[in-house]
């Protein structure tokens, strides 16, 4: 009596046994990969300002401790003598920060600061700086909030409150939130440097909490 040939039944077991391993390791990698998702991302935010944001004698700035403080993915672009018509040594204009900025692929682009434009006499460029940088957030498909310049003790310079108010005015126009910071201003001059130049760490500290409380009111978060 012949003994009838087991070899392809065995080839179909060790087929059958490959291809449901095969499909165990995509289910699992499957799974992994819906959970990587599902973990929730942190809310990218750059920064753009001025000096109080880049910091003027500072071990650190508030942006650094807005990320710390928040798990927030903070990106800073501020840069010193920049405001939205002031361009410090050219090219540091609010307005080159936004093309930057929008190069890091943010939710939101924070402008923060104004102070640099307290030179011109009339809000003019102020103006049409802001505009710009609306246009081009509105353009990009980003999320813009904006904060006006503060300041550190009443009564606020009327050249301060010429850039807070043509900048809210811009932005109000645009539907874009804006938050004034000079009513009463943010800071004191405890927490300024000694020639009054820009918040002390203490200050920064002091900028970071109230820009992350505003933040997350904005962002419901």
């Amino acid at each position: 009596m012949t003994r009838p040939l087991r070899a392809p039944r065995l080839r179909v077991a060790l087929i059958a046994g490959v291809l449901a391993v095969t499909a165990a390791v995509a289910m699992a990698s499957a799974i992994a990969l819906r959970g990587d998702a599902d973990v929730p991302q942190p809310l990218r935010i750059a920064v753009v300002g001025d000096d109080y944001a880049a910091g003027t004698q500072n071990r650190v700035v508030w942006p650094t401790l807005l990320a710390e403080r928040t798990g927030w993915a903070v990106s800073n672009f501020a840069l010193p003598g920049a405001g939205y018509a002031a361009d410090g040594r050219g090219g540091y204009a609010f307005t080159y920060q936004v093309d930057r900025a929008q190069g890091a692929g943010p939710d939101i682009i924070l402008v923060v600061g104004g102070l640099q434009d307290t030179g011109f006499p009339d809000a003019g460029p102020i103006k049409v700086g802001a505009a710009a940088v609306v246009d081009k957030a509105v353009l990009g498909g980003e999320r813009l909030l904006v904060i006006g310049p503060t300041w550190y003790e009443t009564p606020v310079p009327d050249s301060v409150r010429r850039v807070s108010d043509a900048v809210r005015g811009v932005a109000d126009s645009a539907g874009i939130s804006f938050r004034e910071a000079i009513d009463p201003p943010w800071l004191t001059t405890d927490v300024m440097l000694p020639d009054l130049a820009g918040p002390t760490d203490a200050g920064q500290s002091v900028l970071a909490d109230t820009i992350a409380e505003w933040v997350r009111a904005e962002v419901g978060g």
